[in-house]
């Protein structure tokens, strides 16, 4: 494990596009948005595109979620170590086996789906700068 030698910039990165969808599950009037724009999407892919009606608790959840992920973000954009991308690697791939379980056992919107991708590309860039056995060469280590 390499947790010294993780670029920065590739932290950081991440962060910025977990924050893209994250602010707006933070927010209760854009996270009913963003909830009827993935059954939008759903709908466009095949499937379900009825919006159920979320209980106040169910959206108290879904704003949680989005608030300490964009807790995540912040803590990994201002301070981008390795310990963070490791952290955020496997997390990604749990996230991922979760879209999984609840799309294939619980009836989850297909359209989670796609969120496999960008989980799965994450997991791999950052896992890659932990795991990788061959440090960084001295010059480039210093201007990450």
């Amino acid at each position: 494990m390499n947790l010294d030698r993780v670029r920065r910039r590739k932290v950081r990165f991440w962060a910025l596009v977990d924050s893209s969808v994250s602010y707006t599950l933070a927010l209760p009037p854009l996270a009913e948005h963003f909830v009827s724009l993935l059954y939008y999407v759903n709908g466009k892919l095949g499937g379900d595109a009825t919006v159920p009606v979320f209980s106040p608790l169910q959206m108290f959840f879904v704003c949680l979620s989005g608030s300490l992920i964009c807790l995540w973000c912040v803590a990994r954009y201002l301070k981008p170590i390795g310990l963070f991308a490791l952290i955020d690697g496997w997390g990604r791939v749990w996230v991922s086996l979760l879209i999984v379980y609840f799309v294939a056992v619980e009836g989850a919107p297909r359209v989670l789906l796609l969120f496999i991708a960008t989980e799965m590309i994450g997991a791999i860039a950052q896992l890659h700068e932990v795991y990788r056995r061959k440090p960084l060469p001295r010059r480039i280590a210093d201007a990450v």
